[in-house]
């Protein structure tokens, strides 16, 4: 990753800050549904701090997923026309073994969910009602969509800085 990276005027060097944008963004969305699925039944007060509580959980989420597009930009997108000429080997296998390791995630959540729904329904479990199929949904897109460049913030080591640029302060 590059190490003058910056995403909203911070800098984003290390592993550990990255690490905090993909936890933020995720736990941000769980935060967001339990404030959408408590302001259903609330009034006066209580339906403003849900408001407000919705308001503040929705722009982290959005900021951590626009910080995990702008940090990942220099691996490329998928049908990126510059894929093969501004993008060297080793950002080229990054980028696959993200891709690689994100749909096996989705598919091994996918699988989990499929099991369980049919357990559920011999054995008598919970499922989700159809209030929740908004969420729900919003949950699946946002994980499509955010997961191979989590996998890259995650992952991905700090840049160590040339020698000769250290030792020199070019």
């Amino acid at each position: 990753m590059n190490v003058g990276a910056k995403v909203f005027g911070f800098r984003i060097d290390t592993r550990p800050k990255r690490r905090c944008i993909v936890a933020a963004m995720y736990i941000s969305y769980i935060v967001l549904w339990m404030f959408a699925a408590g302001s259903r039944d609330s009034l006066g007060v209580q339906l403003g701090i849900n408001y407000l509580g919705l308001a503040i959980s929705g722009l982290i989420l959005g900021g951590c997923w626009l910080a995990l597009a702008g940090l990942t930009l220099e691996y490329g997108l998928p049908g990126d026309s510059r894929m093969f000429t501004s993008r060297d080997e080793r950002q080229t296998a990054v980028r696959h073994r993200a891709f690689v390791r994100a749909y096996g995630i989705l598919t091994a959540l996918i699988c989990a969910g499929v099991v369980y729904s049919s357990v559920a329904l011999a054995i008598g479990l919970g499922l989700p009602g159809p209030e929740y199929k908004n969420p729900l949904l919003f949950g699946a897109i946002l994980l499509c969509t955010s997961l191979p460049s989590a996998v890259i913030a995650w992952t991905e080591t700090d840049d160590v800085p040339d020698t000769f640029e250290a030792s020199t302060g070019a």
